[in-house]
């Protein structure tokens, strides 16, 4: 009878003896080989294995396929044909024990919640964690998963750590998470600073001794099957914020996490695997300047150096690495024309060059080098467009847009910047599109639910619309653009309303 073991492994029941049948032909003996005497003849065994007794129908088998001619029995002995069954048994028990571990790799977000998790042989749990499969959300659940595991007896597997922490992919985490989490564990230092060496010194990266350093597959894989967006006000202004994470293969938006972040209607860009959020109202009903960046991966929030303008109801964009920061509103609700940009070199916010006009609630998108906002507010809706040249730190103006419209969606797509729905007394169904080739905007078919403060985003090689706010109610509306046939599709709603940033 097979069981499973604490560490996942399978197990045959054993016998204190292995018994020979007696044969039918003459010319063999019958013959009892003791564990005690058998060291003549018996071949070192596996741990876990032995045989249950006399041998199977299915050895018979193995040696009728084989060319040794039975008439010559007496060469064959009854061990033979025993251990030829106890090999059996060890393969369907190897195989046995590779499914079990297939399944752990598979589940393991359940598997090491289990009480069982805590028993895993050390062995056993590395090859689990060092496997490129395993599925999990993020890195930091494969390091809770360990830690579980290792508090459970720190006295006895202290010794282990080091190996486990080893096969982690340490290049996912930033510095602080690294100095903050497993530079204190036993035996980790040295891991830690050849992860922060490679994070901070990227010419040196071939001569660093890392086991890993790309993300997991399922990992890898998620820059291109997923996009993420974050809700900056739900129905409870300050309590949690819903991050949504858009599947290709089942083509919907999933809700993924829940953040903390007592802001909201604030700026959001994504760098690498960080989402950072900018500004917004805080729960003081002020402006804020606060800057907070939130790893993906760790799933941690971080401090950055803040503004040096409280901004609500600001616009950002991302362009060769540098964070842009447009207009809103001060402390006063004035609108602002005020710009910045923070600088990853220097690590600072710098002042740029002002736009023409104050605003608030503007659009903004980067086409061809150049950044674009679009829009906005200050006493009266605007339709205005304003281009900077960030080599020159100049502004220019562009051609207005059709219609005057605060708080639009804005994104790229195809080469052309599409700006939709909006506000202008009361919430809008208008899209328009601008080329830059023509310097001119062009209206397309409107969407089939008005709303402001609406995400648009260029994902799957479509244009999107989501969430957004009309009539009192944030909304949870999903529409994709038919370009072909000029008109917008209604897809399967957000898992929860609320207006959210891409």
């Amino acid at each position: 009878m097979r069981r499973a073991s604490s560490d996942g492994s399978c197990s045959v029941a054993s016998s204190p003896r292995i018994f020979a049948h007696s044969s039918s032909m003459d010319t063999a003996a019958s013959f009892t080989y003791s564990d005690e005497s058998s060291s003549t003849f018996a071949p070192t065994l596996l741990d876990d294995s032995a045989t249950s007794g006399i041998y199977s129908d299915r050895s018979r088998e193995i040696f009728a396929q084989t060319s040794v001619d039975l008439s010559t029995a007496a060469l064959i002995s009854d061990y033979t044909l025993a251990r030829a069954d106890l090999l059996e048994s060890e393969a369907r028990c190897e195989i046995a024990r590779q499914r079990i571990t297939d399944y752990e790799i598979r589940n393991f977000m359940q598997v090491h919640q289990s009480p069982e998790f805590l028993d895993f042989h050390y062995e056993h749990l590395q090859r689990i964690v060092e496997n490129d499969d395993l599925n999990v959300n993020s890195e930091a659940d494969v390091f809770r998963a360990i830690m579980r595991w290792y508090k459970e007896d720190t006295k006895a597997r202290q010794e282990h750590l080091p190996n486990l922490i080893g096969c982690l992919r340490l290049t996912q985490f930033d510095v602080e998470f690294l100095y903050s989490n497993i530079n204190t564990l036993p035996g980790c230092e040295l891991l830690v600073n050849r992860a922060v060496e490679w994070l901070l010194r990227p010419s040196a990266r071939s001569n660093i001794m890392l086991r890993f350093t790309k993300p997991r597959k399922g990992l890898q894989a998620e820059e291109e099957t997923y996009w993420y967006a974050v809700q900056t006000r739900g129905d409870r202004r300050f309590a949690e914020k819903c991050v949504l994470r858009y599947n290709k293969v089942d083509g919907e938006w999933q809700k993924w996490a829940e953040i903390k972040l007592e802001r909201s209607n604030f700026g959001v860009v994504q760098m690498d695997d960080s989402i950072i959020c900018i500004g917004g109202l805080g729960r003081n009903n002020r402006p804020s300047n606060l800057v907070s960046r939130y790893n993906l991966n760790t799933q941690t929030w971080e401090q950055m150096p803040s503004m040096e303008q409280r901004r609500v109801y600001l616009s950002v964009t991302l362009l060769d690495g540098k964070m842009y920061a447009f207009g809103g509103q001060d402390e006063k609700y004035q609108a602002l024309n005020s710009v910045e940009m923070f600088d990853t070199t220097a690590g600072h916010w710098q002042t740029l060059s002002s736009m023409s006009i104050r605003r608030a609630g503007t659009g903004a998108a980067v086409l061809d080098g150049k950044l674009y906002v679009i829009g906005g507010f200050n006493k009266t809706h605007l339709s205005v467009v304003e281009r900077y040249d960030p080599a020159k730190n100049i502004w220019a103006q562009c051609t207005d847009m059709n219609d005057a419209r605060g708080w639009p969606g804005v994104t790229v797509h195809n080469g052309q910047i599409y700006v939709v729905g909006g506000w202008f007394n009361g919430a809008l169904r208008s899209v328009e599109r601008y080329s830059l080739e023509n310097n001119k905007w062009f209206k397309i078919s409107g969407l089939n639910v008005a709303r402001g403060s609406i995400c648009a985003v260029s994902m799957n090689q479509e244009l999107w619309a989501f969430g957004g706010y009309s009539e009192g109610v944030l909304k949870d509306n999903v529409e994709v653009y038919d370009a072909e046939n000029d008109k917008w599709i209604e897809k399967k709603m957000l898992p929860e309303a609320g207006r959210y940033v891409h």
